[in-house]
């Protein structure tokens, strides 16, 4: 894989889990914005949007080199 073509696809990549993670951070938000919240949607949702951090925080350029 070229250069140009490794860095485009960290750019769709790292582009996607920061798309998923606003999507989660938006259900938190209106999760916790209910009179009545589920607290057991509320964990699930914090519990996803830290693995989604934790793996945006690791993709790496270099995870496309081949």
């Amino acid at each position: 894989m070229d250069n140009t073509a490794k860095w485009a696809a960290y750019d769709v990549a790292r582009h996607t889990v920061l798309m998923r993670i606003n999507d989660v951070s938006n259900a938190l938000h209106l999760e916790e914005a209910k009179s009545d919240p589920d607290r057991a949607a509320i964990a699930a949702l914090e519990a996803e949007l830290d693995a989604l951090d934790l793996k945006s925080d690791l993709i790496s350029p270099d995870d496309f080199s081949g």
